[in-house]
């Protein structure tokens, strides 16, 4: 009698078993969904004439609104989900910022919830009569494609020389600007995140002061160029 029922006991098992195998699917579809960030990527610029622009690229079924509140000094940036696709690939957008107090802030929301926040620190390139030009780096722009990789752009003045260190008691990388004797003028650096670290780059200008006077053992008296540094701009971000 069991063996006469076997085939049918067979084929309801194989049915529910490709239901759960479906609903699975689904299931691991609108976690997946859910996780995507809609923000696909996005470049922060500096011009010669000190204007920040930020460039952001959206996922296909994603909308965007940029909104200053200026209780806050933030630009808060919404990416939320649309029902249909706006577009059947990546939308681009870009927007002028505008330094407030020497700071940009964006806030970056997903559906409502905050993902990620960029900082900021610079100030208006505005040279008074006479005044010397202390603006080693020209142009730079940081570039993050959501994989936590960023890629850094700038470009210096001629004569200036560049060094890459890494502070690790700030956790900050730290981009080192001086008057030499380079011809290069244009740099590109990668830097990769981690998961449980803000990423922070600092350009670090060293301005020429006054003669400073050293006594050596064996030479004596003898004059050197002391500096002062600068930092700016600072850039971080905490996702």
């Amino acid at each position: 009698m069991i063996k006469r029922y076997l085939p049918f006991l067979m084929i309801v098992a194989a049915i529910f078993s490709s239901c759960s195998s479906e609903d699975n699917n689904v299931i691991d579809a609108d976690i997946e969904g859910v996780n995507e960030s809609l923000l696909q990527s996005y470049k922060l610029s500096r011009d010669a004439s000190g204007k920040y622009t930020i460039d952001y690229k959206l996922a296909k079924n994603a909308q965007a609104n940029l909104v200053k509140d200026e209780s806050t000094n933030t630009n808060n940036l919404h990416t939320f989900e649309t029902k249909h696709a706006v577009s059947n690939r990546s939308v681009s957008n870009s927007t002028d910022l505008d330094l407030d107090n020497n700071q940009i802030n964006i806030d970056v929301y997903q559906n409502g919830e905050q993902r990620k926040s960029i900082t900021v620190e610079d100030e208006n390139i505005v040279l008074a009569k006479g005044e010397v030009n202390t603006n080693f780096l020209q142009t730079y722009s940081v570039e993050s494609f959501g994989d936590g990789q960023f890629v850094l752009d700038f470009k210096v003045r001629e004569g200036i020389n560049v060094n890459f260190e890494y502070n690790a008691d700030e956790n900050i990388y730290e981009v080192h600007l001086k008057e030499g004797l380079s011809n290069v003028r244009n740099y590109t650096k990668i830097y990769n995140k981690s998961d449980h670290l803000p990423l922070k780059i600092d350009f670090v200008n060293y301005i020429k002061t006054d003669l400073e006077v050293k006594t050596d053992n064996s030479y004596g008296e003898r004059a050197e160029l002391a500096y002062v540094a600068r930092r700016m701009p600072r850039y971080g971000t905490d996702l």
